[in-house]
């Protein structure tokens, strides 16, 4: 089985990553035997709110998985397609499953020396008097004198001094060891900031010339099948002249980069040097509050981040022949809408994809939130023993985790906590974007209105409403199919798959043949 190294470069990554992380959990499949993402999230800004709140996400789903695993008797996790079906690692854990000694067990890369000035990375106090005239006039004074604690704040000349140190850090070096024939690599980043822009070619560079960069990896990263999403200009940014990031020039930085592609990304010999590049951009009205970094950066997840999680998908489905051009370049495109549904896309594509997934995992969140407490003594809850370990499980917690930013410490019912992190607070913010993307009616709790625009009925006739005693007849008719109790979480998640694909694909087929 192959591993897809997927590294996130600036806030455009973290929160790419962030909506594929969501898409795997509902059951979204990579292609051609990729069933290991091991995420790698590129940051100079240590307190980033996108950040933070991408990493806290892959660590819940990392620990589900290994819930799953070491409660079930065969020592496995969820299959392909079901829920939580890919595995999530980070770089320090080994092929076989032991975490690595030697390198830092996270999901980021831990930057050193960021609270030094800019004048001090390029070493201009040490330069011959002709360079140092020359940073002069290369850089304002104020420039030189600041941190670069919260990033390189839209500047990829700078980002670009710091990140070709990239390639001596040590978890680097042990990913070149570690990449083997068959895995693929994909960056995904934005053109228009300082982070992104910068780490990402400066990355291919060195792992296309591996040999003379990475000891360790032979010629396996010259020959591996890379793939990049790179982000055009999809948002803007509130002006402020607290704020050295002016939105007004994303455009101009984005030509120049693109200018920049043409050539820089080929090798000596006129090769492109990757082998598939993802493009995706939209025209936003929306200002979105000017952040220069830190705690305060925490945007609202975007449509356009949803597609580019599904470029990395793409990129997976692609065959090895397919990828033997280095010539593949994609886009996207949708209806024009300012509020999107399923309806607005692609039904043999797009849809096909994701709609089935995310609305059995709406599903289960809509169950948990509603109607388990209710339900607690059905066959489903007291065979899989979820109906005494609700509260005490490490399991049960970090699956309300991921769904709703659980916290032991808020009082009151699931469904009325505050979210942040979580399924159902990623749905919101898609929907309350200057590009709303609302699949759902986030708060409806029937289950024959909940997918936006679709009212769907259960029995011949479609005139009954799919309720909760229909829902926990179901329910206790799969548990009972399978094993129970000592195997509890991994049957839990099972039977909800498997009852809402059901209740959503098999009695409405026919109107929403993409809920299958």
């Amino acid at each position: 089985m192959a591993t897809l190294y997927l590294f996130g470069i600036g806030g455009s990554g973290s929160r790419i990553i962030r909506s594929l992380t969501m898409l795997l959990a509902a059951g979204v499949k990579l292609g051609h035997g990729f069933n290991k993402v091991v995420p790698f999230v590129i940051d100079p800004d240590a307190a980033n709110a996108d950040k933070r709140r991408t990493i806290r996400l892959l660590e819940t789903y990392q620990a589900i998985r290994r819930e799953i695993a070491e409660k079930s008797t065969e020592q496995k996790g969820p299959g392909e397609g079901q829920f939580f079906g890919t595995e999530i690692v980070t770089l320090g854990v080994n092929a076989d499953g032991q975490p690595n000694p030697a390198i830092n067990n996270s999901y980021e890369f831990a930057f050193t020396d960021m609270e030094l000035q800019l004048r001090d990375w390029l070493g201009q106090n040490t330069l011959p008097a002709e360079s140092r005239a020359l940073v002069d006039l290369l850089f304002d004074p104020a420039s030189l004198s600041e941190s670069l604690e919260v990033g390189f704040k839209g500047s990829p000349n700078v980002g670009s001094i710091v990140l070709n140190q990239l390639k001596n850090a040590p978890e680097l070096q042990h990913f070149a060891a570690r990449f083997q024939p068959g895995d693929r690599i994909f960056f995904a980043t934005s053109i228009f900031g300082g982070t992104g822009a910068a780490g990402f070619p400066i990355l291919l560079k060195n792992m296309r010339t591996s040999p003379s960069v990475f000891a360790g990896a032979g010629e396996r990263l010259t020959q591996a099948k890379i793939g990049a999403l790179t982000l055009l200009p999809y948002f803007k940014l509130e002006p402020s002249e607290e704020s050295a990031i002016d939105s007004s020039l994303f455009n101009t930085k984005t030509k120049a980069a693109l200018s920049y592609y043409e050539q820089g990304l080929k090798s000596p010999n006129g090769q492109h040097q990757l082998n598939a590049l993802y493009y995706l951009g939209d025209r936003s009205t929306h200002l979105t509050r000017n952040s220069e970094g830190g705690a305060t950066q925490r945007n609202d997840a975007h449509f356009v981040e949803l597609i580019g999680a599904l470029a990395v998908v793409n990129f997976t489905q692609l065959t090895e022949e397919e990828l033997q051009r280095n010539d593949n370049f994609f886009e996207f495109s949708a209806e024009d809408e300012a509020q999107m549904t399923f309806s607005s896309l692609d039904a043999s594509q797009t849809l096909s994809q994701v709609g089935g997934p995310l609305a059995r995992f709406q599903f289960l969140s809509m169950w948990l939130a509603h109607h388990f407490e209710d339900t607690q003594s059905a066959d489903y809850a007291k065979f899989t023993g979820a109906s005494r370990a609700w509260n005490q499980s490490v399991f049960f917690k970090e699956l309300r985790r991921f769904l709703y930013d659980f916290d032991l410490d808020r009082p009151g019912n699931v469904g009325e906590r505050p979210q942040d992190g979580g399924f159902v607070a990623w749905l919101r913010e898609l929907a309350r974007n200057s590009r709303s993307f609302s699949p759902f009616n986030i708060d409806q709790n029937d289950f024959d209105k909940f997918i936006t625009g679709h009212e769907l009925k259960k029995g011949f006739l479609n005139t009954d409403q799919i309720g909760r005693k229909h829902v926990r007849a179901k329910l206790d008719a799969a548990i009972r199919q399978q094993v129970a109790d000592n195997d509890g979480p991994r049957v839990f998640l099972k039977a909800f798959h498997d009852t809402s694909q059901e209740l959503l694909s098999k009695e409405h087929s026919r109107a929403l043949p993409w809920l299958n």
